[in-house]
């Protein structure tokens, strides 16, 4: 090992996963010009397609370059390597050598070589303890765009957010579609999975992608805390499926005899509609009925869910009566179309009033009741 006291530049060749190691045998930290070519043609005599050889050997090119145009200035080249397991251990063990080569050389500043995008992951442990003055990074000229490539679709991979975003709906609709194709109803299938699209894509749009993973936690909650929402979730699971196939079963008779004529989709829709609405509803009071059953076991005082239980119940009853009117008129009834569609909405105006009314009555009730005890407390 050639050590130079007075270096001040320092030409440094890091190898992340330590192919040095692991391929050629070599121990780190290496220094010297000498050293770093044998380690060099050791690690090519292994594997001569490795990208750490084109890495070192420029290292060594831009060390001698360097000396010859800097006359009178000190260079020095080293070569510091990871760990296999690329990660902290790894980033920890460039860091202790790159500790004993700065107490070797004594250098003030750095030009960092490194084979790829990932070394360069590293850049700022290098800035905590020396200055860099520049970064050369190094790859074969045919292989950087697969290596470019492979790299980001790597980390795309083992990003959290984009596997949750894109990886989850793709895998559901390919099961979906295995699952179509054993059980030959891939006709079927392919509108389930459309409806699925569609719902994640609105979700998305507003914002509430994740509101299946907020289900599913506040699901796991409520079964370790054994509360009787956990039993209303389950409830609430079923009736969805159940409603689903409900209204694909409704919906699809319909289109079997429906007239050509009228407007296919929007009916058919509107039949989807009557049929699964109110086990949807079901679905959605469930686990809110759990919850008031929970708060009064527990002493609570229910105020705002009374709104929230009656405007539940009032949309479902929108939505059946306007899925219920647009095909009654598609059919040519319209004195019925018209008086379903107008007592469904005087019924929803009337079952929110009532919610509004209830929830109005529990909020001034509470707020009686604090006063009174607030001026018995006083007396006492």
């Amino acid at each position: 090992m050639n050590i130079l006291n007075g270096s001040k530049t320092l030409v440094l060749c890091v190898d992340r996963d330590n192919d040095i190691g692991e391929k050629a045998g070599l121990k780190t930290p290496i220094i010297g010009r000498e050293a770093g070519i044998s380690a060099a043609t050791k690690l090519a005599l292994e594997d001569a397609e490795d990208s750490d050889v084109n890495a070192i050997f420029e290292a060594v090119r831009i060390h001698d370059k360097l000396n010859a145009s800097e006359e009178g200035s000190a260079v020095e080249i080293a070569l510091i390597c990871g760990d296999k397991n690329v990660g902290i251990d790894s980033d920890r063990k460039i860091g202790k050598e790159l500790d004993a080569v700065l107490s070797n050389t004594k250098s003030d500043s750095a030009i960092l070589v490194t084979d790829g995008a990932e070394d360069e992951w590293i850049l700022p442990l290098i800035q905590s303890r020396m200055k860099i003055d520049s970064v050369r990074r190094v790859v074969v000229r045919q292989s950087e765009p697969l290596e470019s490539t492979f790299y980001v679709i790597k980390k795309l991979f083992e990003d959290p957010k984009f596997t949750h975003t894109f990886l989850v709906p793709i895998g559901l609709i390919l099961f979906l579609l295995a699952i179509s194709l054993l059980l030959q109803i891939s006709d079927k299938a392919m509108g389930i999975i459309l409806a699925f699209i569609g719902i994640y894509i609105l979700l998305k749009g507003i914002g509430r992608e994740n509101v299946m993973m907020e289900f599913a936690d506040t699901l796991k909650q409520s079964l370790y805390s054994g509360r009787l929402s956990f039993v209303t979730y389950i409830c609430a699971i079923v009736l969805i499926i159940t409603g689903t196939f409900q209204g694909i079963a409704g919906s699809w008779a319909y289109y079997t005899n429906m007239d050509p004529e009228i407007g296919e989709s929007l009916l058919v829709g509107m039949v989807f509609t009557e049929y699964a609405i109110w086990w949807y509803m079901g679905a959605a009071l469930a686990p809110l009925i759990g919850k008031m059953i929970h708060m009064l076991i527990e002493g609570e005082k229910i105020v705002r869910h009374w709104a929230i239980l009656f405007s539940v119940m009032a949309s479902g009853l929108i939505l059946w009566g306007g899925s219920k009117s647009i095909i009654l008129l598609s059919e040519g009834n319209y004195p019925v179309g018209y008086q379903v569609l107008f007592l469904s909405l005087l019924g929803a105006v009337i079952i929110s009033l009532i919610g509004v009314k209830i929830s109005w009555y529990m909020k001034t009730t509470l707020a009686d009741g604090e006063k009174e005890r607030g001026i018995e407390t006083e007396e006492t």
